[in-house]
């Protein structure tokens, strides 16, 4: 049924590219997508492709463009952050004869909401040169008005959806901006989740700069096709419809300037966006590294307390080694029968013995303790540094000077003196002196 109705009415070729982006699919690939696409046919030469029953003169243009608007799909009363937008095109192809005054309209749309414009556009209570198609001059009136309808149309909603996008960024990152810092201030704990949520509202004010600027591009080019079309010497209406064409810029423009005011807007609210995005980002890295300090502490504290446990334990355990080796079988002060009785003797022998191995004992264990820091720090020096003196000690110049020494008078001899250069001191070689009468 399609096929038929774009062939009778010779729709052009290059509408279908504008339909294909419609159908039920999840996401919008071809949100992206946009155009104008026009096809003039004026000249006296295309009358040959009249066809009188059907009001075609063959003197005809053809337009087809899309334009973009957002719409609130789903409004969630409990959290205006879950509101759901989406941004619905429409594909517009329009048809007019310049000689009969015979308009075709077909628009493709997800919804029948153009339509019911449309029917109130040209219903019994619209402007009477809305609805008047007695003569090409009245239906070409016609046209334009329907044009500037669909353009209206494209700037619905486009305030209230940047605005809720202004609120969501300052919902999520008002606390990074404003919280207080430091001790004694209770503070928002981020997460990454933070961040990829601002890169999403981010990314949607994005979609709709790209939007925005597309939807000026198809008017632009709406305005200068009309423009040329004005100025086309085959165009019978050009005098007649002069003021109507002027009227239609200037709205145009008027739009194109309303959209370029919610572009900057975006722009403003993407740089706000990405400025606290950053910030989010820092007060990351800040609570890592205050994790990292608190573990740091946390560290100390049990480095201390293992310390002290060290200490306790290297004064403790010569003591308990002896009084272990004492209780032995090897050593014996009494006897048996003796019904443990305090021995003097066995007392000064542990004492003897227990006093001089704790002192060796922590003096090994000091020593062992700066012989390891010392080696930590003599690793940690950067090597960098030890090559860098290494190779200023090799360039540094030792420039000897050349000096004859005489020898005695009785010595009749050739010497080769070689002295050291700065560049190589294997090759550089003096001039041979011969020393002697």
């Amino acid at each position: 049924m399609l096929l038929l109705i774009l062939t009778f009415h010779q729709v052009m070729p290059a509408y279908l590219d504008f339909m294909y982006v419609f159908g039920e699919q999840f996401e919008q690939p071809d949100l992206r997508f946009s155009g104008f696409r026009e096809q003039t046919n004026l000249g006296l030469s295309f009358q040959r492709l009249a066809i009188p029953s059907l009001g075609r003169s063959g003197r005809q243009f053809q337009i087809c463009y899309n334009l973009k608007n957002v719409e609130l799909k789903k409004k969630d009363t409990d959290n205006f952050m879950h509101d759901e937008w989406s941004i619905r095109q429409a594909a517009i192809h329009h048809q007019f004869d310049v000689v009969e005054g015979t308009t075709l309209w077909i628009l493709t749309k997800g919804s029948l909401d153009l339509q019911q414009r449309f029917k109130e556009l040209t219903g019994k209570e619209a402007r009477p040169e809305d609805k008047k198609f007695d003569t090409a001059e009245e239906s070409f009136r016609a046209s334009l008005s329907a044009h500037l309808l669909w353009c209206y149309w494209s700037t619905d909603d486009w305030r209230s959806y940047l605005r809720w996008l202004e609120t969501a960024v300052q919902e999520e990152s008002d606390l990074a901006v404003l919280g207080p810092r430091g001790v004694g201030h209770a503070h928002k704990y981020y997460r990454p989740q933070d961040v990829q949520s601002l890169q999403i509202w981010e990314e949607k004010a994005n979609t709709a700069i790209m939007v925005l600027d597309s939807n000026i591009d198809v008017m632009q080019s709406l305005a200068e096709f009309y423009k040329r079309l004005r100025a086309n010497k085959d165009f019978d209406l050009a005098t007649p419809c002069s003021d109507d064409i002027d009227a239609f810029v200037a709205q145009i423009n008027d739009i194109i300037h309303d959209f370029r005011t919610q572009i900057g807007r975006a722009i403003d609210l993407v740089k706000i966006t990405n400025n606290r995005k950053e910030l989010v980002m820092q007060h990351l890295q800040s609570q890592s590294t205050e994790r990292m300090e608190i573990l740091n502490r946390n560290m100390e504290k049990e480095a201390i307390v293992v310390r002290i446990i060290t200490i306790v334990t290297l004064i403790y355990l010569p003591a308990t080694f002896v009084s272990t080796f004492f209780s032995t079988d090897v050593i014996k002060y009494q006897g048996q029968e003796s019904g443990g009785n305090f021995s003097r003797v066995a007392m000064e022998r542990w004492i003897e013995v227990t006093i001089p191995l704790t002192l060796m004992t922590l003096i090994f264990a000091w020593w062992s303790k700066s012989w390891a820091e010392g080696k930590r720090i003599e690793e940690e020096q950067p090597e960098q540094l030890r090559t860098r003196a290494q190779r200023n000690f090799q360039q540094a110049p030792s420039l000897l000077p050349q000096v004859s020494i005489p020898l005695p008078s009785n010595t009749h001899r050739a010497a080769k003196w070689q002295f050291p250069s700065r560049q190589n001191t294997s090759r550089t070689v003096l001039p041979l002196h011969t020393l002697g009468p």
